[in-house]
């Protein structure tokens, strides 16, 4: 009898573990869908922009888009300065948690690491969600120095030294014309960085610098309005905003790839819930004809690059970039 009673103790022990072990993993794996269902819970959500112009526009619309989708309320920050990485490293060294996002591009992601020393990020840790931009790029002469084509530019610089301009060294802008000055053999340029592309243009209005790289979304209007002068443009056919401007090779200068990938990322070791929300989210996002529209608007393109091929076109680019970077001469600083 008395073994029979231990036995019957036995056996209700390991009852209440069993029934013990089985509310944890179900506390477990409720409490994690709930987090994940409530992710934002009516939080605010900050996106940080690490350049103005057509960075933060892409910003606003993500932010706007994301907080019909998801609730809570989306808001963008900028962290400007050098080339973008400031932004970046702010961003790196946020909590994952959510709370913090920001936008990624290849001047930030790519070409930085090959034209930095040091940038207080390593942009292959860092959480991609989705790509879902691109820019084409088109350069842009002073209205007073009376280029009107890459081989007017070419001219001018053997009769005097030439200034071109960028947001930055190791901006993707400024690549874009190390990569242009030396498919067009032009030897006399001296670079001029701007902390911020609004200031750029302005510069360029003035005539203080005599050329530079632009996206076509914000340089579009100022052309047509006369303030710039678009001599050409990046990609393998001309712009629907700009239809006189020739591309790089029709102009004889080869293929120059200077296309701009925007998308959204997040600091290093976000969790996986809140990861597949929000690219779940985005992808539905890309795929909205209304968000494609708007993107379409803006003189750009909606891509699709979610979660890892986002990572993975970004990675393949930080090779690329390092062999333009090389060929260009661009020393890191």
């Amino acid at each position: 009898m008395h073994r029979q009673f231990k036995r019957r103790q036995a056996i209700h022990a390991a009852g209440l573990m069993l029934v013990a072990a089985l509310t944890l993993i179900s506390s477990m794996w409720s409490g994690s869908t709930i987090a994940q269902a409530a992710y934002p819970a009516g939080k605010v959500v900050t996106i940080v922009t690490p350049f103005g112009s057509s960075t933060e526009i892409f910003a606003r619309i993500v932010a706007e888009h994301l907080t019909k989708r998801l609730g809570g309320t989306f808001i963008v920050e900028q962290k400007l300065g050098a080339g973008g990485t400031i932004g970046t490293a702010y961003l790196s060294k946020q909590k994952p948690d959510g709370y913090t996002l920001g936008i990624g591009l290849n001047s930030t992601l790519s070409v930085a690491p090959h034209v930095y020393k040091r940038i207080n990020y390593e942009p292959r840790e860092l959480t991609y969600l989705a790509g879902l931009m691109t820019a084409q790029s088109v350069l842009l002469a002073a209205p007073n120095i009376g280029v009107k084509s890459p081989g007017d530019l070419v001219e001018l610089s053997k009769k005097r030294s030439l200034n071109y301009g960028s947001p930055g060294v190791g901006s993707s802008m400024h690549l874009g014309v190390e990569q242009f000055n030396s498919a067009a053999k032009i030897t006399k340029a001296v670079h001029v960085p701007f902390k911020t592309t609004e200031t750029l243009a302005t510069a360029l209005m003035a005539g203080d610098i005599d050329y530079y790289m632009s996206v076509t979304s914000v340089s579009k209007e100022l052309v047509k309005a006369g303030k710039f002068t678009a001599i050409a443009v990046s990609g393998q056919s001309r712009n629907p905003d700009l239809p006189s401007v020739p591309t790089f090779t029709e102009v004889g200068m080869g293929s120059i790839d200077l296309d701009v990938l925007y998308g959204v990322i997040a600091p290093p070791g976000l969790p996986r819930e809140i990861a597949d929300r929000l690219v779940d989210a985005l992808q539905a996002m890309g795929a909205d004809p209304e968000f494609r529209a708007t993107i379409q608007r803006t003189g750009n393109f909606p891509a699709s690059f979610m979660g890892e091929s986002f990572k993975k076109a970004i990675i393949d680019d930080i090779a690329r970039q390092g062999q333009v970077v090389k060929g260009v001469g661009i020393e890191p600083q």
